[in-house]
């Protein structure tokens, strides 16, 4: 069964980010059923499956990071602890996601040296996740 890292569920933790203190972010491995992170995808794909106008087949649903870029941004931002991911719409009318090195103060790093990562491929369109097991559809 896989390993989900996933926010300690401690009393004296936040549930804030630490971004000062990224020690205090505790995770904690759980085993969890594939069907569980399944479950998640499908509830996602029913709420947008039941927007009027439907949106399965225009919102993303998931997309794909090269794991040369995402070394390439971590490797330009050392000093950050965090990366975060951003949803947008491109001028085009593309729905795309990026990521992000956060910095200590849980900002994005605007500096000159910054490495930001586009994905490289969503879904939809399906073709692109065809074999992915969490997004087929019930």
């Amino acid at each position: 069964m896989p390993k989900l890292l996933t926010a300690s569920a401690t009393e004296t933790q936040s549930p804030l980010c630490q971004f000062t203190q990224p020690t205090q972010n505790e995770s904690e491995g759980q085993q969890v059923p594939v069907a569980e992170l399944k479950a998640r995808c499908d509830r996602y794909y029913h709420y947008l499956a039941a927007l009027q106008p439907p949106q399965e087949n225009t919102m993303l649903r998931a997309a794909n990071f090269t794991v040369a870029s995402i070394l390439e941004m971590l490797q330009e931002s050392p000093q950050s602890n965090f990366i975060r991911v951003y949803y947008g719409i491109k001028e085009n009318g593309e729905h795309e996601l990026f990521m992000a090195p956060i910095t200590a103060d849980g900002t994005p790093d605007t500096s000159e040296e910054a490495v930001y990562a586009d994905d490289c491929c969503a879904c939809p369109p399906m073709s692109n996740c065809s074999n992915d097991e969490f997004l087929s559809t019930l």
